[in-house]
């Protein structure tokens, strides 16, 4: 179970200099979604057991893939066997699919091992037009592209109608594949501060397409034009429940919590202390969680491009807010960005949360019940959020930390759900 596996979790410490120690279960340590370090030896090898392992915290497992998928460029090794009776256990976990999906190192010459290796993700990737079997939910759930096969089983027609790179779905069809997303994870399908408006559900809608829309537009090709060698991108979703996070809260300590335990934490019910005013709560059901991933050259190198080089944290941290700005993209067009701040301006109505790891930069937003202060005025009085990342590691700090570079990009949103 997922609080099981969060308790152990949040059992890891912190050293000296801050960084988080990993424990035996996220060995090898660059697979620690918020480890220090993302080298491995080579040939990179992967259990499945680690793998699971590193995933279980919130929004860990797509931050495990974009480690895979790192990792990967020079190759994985699975630590199972790579046939079809494995791909039952391979295939239906996101991380895991993703790294399946990685090719075999160079070192590797055998001509057989790396047929078998291209069998199996042809069958993975086919097994996808199965999807979704909402005979019995799940608490995750994803689909996978991979630009570098050939179309017709590369590209899920979930996402592109064809299955061509140009029958990309439109924002009208992306509506109700949103919702089959939320069936397939989720007891309830509502947001719980839905009633504030009509609009939140669209908005919401809205973030996931244009963030997946980016991956299409910017993710498939390097930044000096190159097709992307292992182009990895797909949408994720999970859902925790409530009682998961009450029963992970008892052991979670507070100097060592990721922002994302942090903002579930705030959600749950406390009796207030004789003589403290305390606002009531809505009763929510758990949280969905949305993440969008590629294997791109990240948000960061494709905005900065050639034009300097990526030391500077604050130049990237930047290029990555110049991102999310409507109306500016790296390709000359118009485009049609939502905006950071109408993204903001969503999750602040929708009490959600809102995470970006790309290159070397781990940001992040939250509305939760501890709020971040970082907040404007506008000309009418209206007191909206500031148009702002706040660092992973520093809380309410703009200033980027030092973080290990990736590849690709990593978005997850939070949302309450249920309740009322």
């Amino acid at each position: 179970m997922w609080d099981v596996q969060l308790l152990s979790c949040l059992q890891r410490g912190v050293d000296k200099s801050g960084s988080i120690v990993t424990t035996d279960a996220f060995e090898p340590t660059w697979l620690g979604p918020f480890s220090g370090s993302v080298h491995s030896v080579a040939p990179a090898e992967v259990a499945l057991e680690k793998l699971l392992a590193a995933g279980a915290p919130a929004l860990a497992e797509p931050l495990v893939a974009q480690r895979v998928a790192t990792v990967g460029q020079k190759g994985i090794v699975l630590s199972e066997g790579e046939d079809e009776s494995s791909l039952a256990r391979w295939g239906t976990h996101f991380s895991s699919a993703v790294a399946a999906l990685q090719a075999l190192p160079d070192s590797m010459v055998d001509p057989k091992r790396r047929r078998e290796r291209r069998k199996y993700q042809e069958l993975l990737l086919i097994e996808q037009s199965r999807w979704p079997d909402l005979a019995s939910v799940r608490s995750t759930a994803f689909i996978l592209c991979a630009d570098h096969k050939p179309p017709e089983y590369g590209l899920p027609k979930q996402l592109y109608s064809r299955q061509t790179p140009d029958s990309l779905l439109s924002w009208e069809s992306f509506g109700p594949l949103l919702d089959q997303f939320i069936s397939a994870v989720s007891p309830t399908g509502a947001p719980t501060w839905e009633a504030a408006g009509s609009m939140l559900r669209q908005a919401l809608t809205t973030i996931v397409f244009e963030t997946f829309k980016n991956t299409h537009d910017h993710a498939r090709s390097e930044v000096t034009g190159a097709d992307v060698q292992t182009s990895v991108r797909g949408l994720y979703c999970r859902f925790y429940s409530i009682h998961e996070v009450e029963s992970a809260l008892a052991a979670l300590r507070l100097p060592t919590a990721t922002p994302a335990e942090r903002y579930l934490a705030s959600f749950v019910q406390r009796e207030p202390k004789p003589g403290v005013r305390f606002s009531p709560r809505p009763a929510i059901e758990g949280f969905l969680e949305i993440s969008v991933i590629d294997s791109g050259p990240g948000m960061a190198a494709r905005w900065i491009g050639k034009r300097k080089d990526l030391d500077d944290g604050r130049s990237q941290l930047e290029a990555v807010l110049s991102c999310f700005q409507k109306g500016r993209t790296t390709t000359g067009s118009n485009g049609r960005g939502f905006g950071l701040w109408k993204v903001l301006m969503s999750l602040e109505q929708l009490r959600g949360f809102i995470s970006v790891r790309t290159n070397a930069i781990h940001a992040y937003r939250q509305f939760g019940f501890a709020f971040d202060l970082a907040s404007t005025e506008t000309t009418d009085g209206a007191r909206v959020p500031k148009e702002q990342l706040l660092d992973w590691k520093r809380g309410l700090s703009t200033v980027p930390s030092n973080y290990p570079e990736v590849k690709g990009t990593v978005v997850s949103f939070l949302i309450p759900m249920g309740g009322a």
